[in-house]
């Protein structure tokens, strides 16, 4: 009976896989509550199920096995100085989780994020903004953690033969654009998008921007060409995170609360031993040693993702469809 009863089991979940009451599998199945009850453990303690505790009752949910990503934990982020915390994590991950960190860097936030919702990585480090619209676009990410703020700034070189801005697309260095145009601290509405920080510089140097949104190291890369600063990004409460953790929507969401635990924990740790793995973060992402040194001046770091933060982005860029309240569900907190 104990087979064909976790088989039943498994069909009911499959059929609701948002989760089901575990006093309505019973009433469900017409089997006595109890004997329900000790199938139910047995199936959480093989992995194949997990239940969510909602006040005095618990919800039933199909699960996902860590193995199921295998033995790494394939992680995107965008070329920046930003992550410096990473091999903290990567750590913790071996240690607590039995997961090693395989990381792909990518030239844009876009690109990293559209690598998530294609389903080549199983996180993402990038832009909260650019999350934003790949959950209203897929709903196929879950926002489990902050991370860095700072670091970008909006400059004028006023040797540019061109009058345009240059930005990357639905990033933080955009929400930088939009929120500075709504304050009044730049006027400049003519907008060209990049696509790699090659590119950036490139153009700038070029004499083809007057004005660009860059990030670190990207602003240690223009001082040599004459420039003026016109506004820090940090300076706008929407900027409080650049970019954040977020993990596959098809990860089973136990394994996502663990992953989110240790990547918290982590960033503690990098904040007391900040400068212990510069150098293995510059072998892979080519940015020099001396730079990331730097770059521990200019980031500012918060490992909670809270729901205001959030809002404050969703409030800025205007968002109404849908409707604003859906968007923030987004966050780890709400599932």
């Amino acid at each position: 009976m104990a087979p064909e009863l976790s088989q039943r089991i498994l069909d009911l979940l499959s059929s609701n896989p948002s989760g089901i009451p575990q006093s309505h599998i019973h009433r469900a199945l017409g089997v006595s509550k109890a004997y329900v009850s000790i199938i139910l453990k047995d199936m959480e303690r093989r992995g194949v199920i997990y239940r969510d505790k909602v006040g005095n009752s618990y919800i039933v949910k199909l699960a996902t096995k860590p193995s199921q990503i295998g033995r790494k934990l394939k992680l995107g982020i965008v070329w920046s100085s930003e992550y410096l915390f990473l091999g903290h994590f990567a750590k913790a991950l071996r240690n607590v989780l039995g997961l090693d960190l395989a990381i792909t860097v990518y030239p844009s936030a876009l690109q990293a994020t559209s690598a998530i919702i294609r389903g080549e990585i199983d996180a993402v480090l990038s832009p909260l903004v650019t999350q934003l619209y790949a959950y209203i676009s897929t709903k196929s990410i879950v926002i489990v953690g902050g991370g860095a703020g700072g670091g970008a700034m909006i400059y004028e070189f006023p040797r540019s033969r061109s009058n345009i801005l240059i930005s990357s697309e639905a990033s933080s260095m955009d929400l930088c654009r939009v929120a500075a145009l709504k304050k009044g601290a730049i006027e400049q509405e003519d907008v060209r998008y990049f696509a790699t920080p090659s590119e950036a510089i490139e153009t700038i140097r070029r004499g083809k921007a007057r004005y660009a949104v860059l990030w670190h190291p990207l602003t240690e890369y223009v001082k040599s060409i004459d420039h003026s600063k016109v506004v820090e990004c940090s300076e706008f409460e929407e900027l409080k995170y650049c970019c954040t953790l977020a993990t596959s929507g098809n990860m089973d969401i136990e394994t996502v609360k663990r992953i989110s635990i240790v990547y918290r924990d982590s960033i503690e740790e990098f904040l007391k031993q900040p400068l212990r793995y510069l150098d293995w973060y510059s072998s892979i992402t080519g940015i020099d040693t001396t730079l990331l040194k730097k770059a521990l001046n200019v980031y500012t770091y918060t490992p909670e993702i809270d729901a205001r933060s959030v809002w404050r982005v969703i409030e800025t860029l205007n968002l109404n469809v849908p409707q604003k309240s859906s968007v923030i569900k987004a966050i780890l907190s709400h599932f």
